[in-house]
């Protein structure tokens, strides 16, 4: 659903890691054409990524690289490492 509605991008990282970076989120991109300051949606997004990605794998660690109400550069609005724990 997310890769319809926003534009997204991966980083491979290697083996055992890659990122996730939300580039234009929908409800962002609209907040900010308003004026208005970014959502925070952090910890939304802690609880949604963490148990989607161990629903996959239970060895997989979700770490939020940045996400409002963090700062964060003009080429994503948040960005998650996913890897596998060993």
């Amino acid at each position: 659903m997310y890769s319809v509605i926003n534009k997204q991008s991966i980083v491979d990282e290697g083996p055992d890691s890659f990122v996730f970076q939300m580039n234009d989120c929908r409800v962002q991109s609209a907040r900010k054409r308003k004026k208005l300051e970014d959502y925070p949606c952090k910890s939304a997004g802690l609880v949604e990524y963490s148990y989607f990605a161990r629903a996959i794998d239970e060895r997989i660690e979700t770490e939020c690289i940045g996400c409002p109400p963090d700062h964060h550069p003009e080429n994503w609005f948040c960005a998650w490492r996913f890897s596998i724990k060993h």
